[in-house]
């Protein structure tokens, strides 16, 4: 058994700046499974920090995920095992209506020449510009509840998951 007096004030350091992440606070991990895994372990304390992480690891598709640490260093493994029980509440979102996409004046969004491709290889069918014009409403549509959705989890970056239901 290790003396609880030994252990460090804070839960690990931040893989990129060396800043102290403390107990039950907020970090960021890598959404990139190798980046997950015992061996790397990576914690970020800031979204600037994975960022810089993602630059030199050149992820094709990555995004970091919110996590939250130990209240305090986790004590032995007892014989008897009980459920364990999450110490921090889940969050409910809650996020405001977000402008109509029809109220905000954008230029096309999408490239008109892949999504044609796409619709004639899949289909053999033409599109004409007002698809692509709904097109672009349903991804400024999307983009604006994604906004709500960051801004409600107290964040600064849209991440993929803010555009899940």
């Amino acid at each position: 058994m290790t003396d609880p007096s030994l252990a460090p004030d804070f839960w690990k350091k931040c893989n990129s700046c060396k800043k102290e992440i403390p107990y039950k606070s907020r970090y960021y991990v890598c959404s990139v499974s190798t980046c997950r895994t015992k061996m790397t372990g990576f914690v970020f304390c800031s979204v600037s920090c994975w960022d810089a992480h993602v630059g030199f690891y050149n992820h094709r598709s990555a995004y970091a995920e919110e996590e939250f640490s130990p209240q305090f260093l986790e004590a032995p493994v007892q014989e008897k095992k009980e459920t364990p029980v999450s110490e921090e509440p889940k969050k409910t979102i809650v996020f405001r209506a977000p402008t109509s996409a029809d109220q905000v004046e954008t230029e096309t969004l999408v490239v008109t020449s892949k999504v044609k491709k796409l619709v004639r290889e899949r289909s053999g069918f033409n599109s004409s510009q007002c698809f692509v014009d709904a097109l672009t409403r349903k991804v400024v549509e999307e983009s604006l509840k994604g906004i709500e959705r960051a801004k409600a989890a107290g964040r600064k970056t849209v991440m993929g998951r803010d555009l899940e239901s």
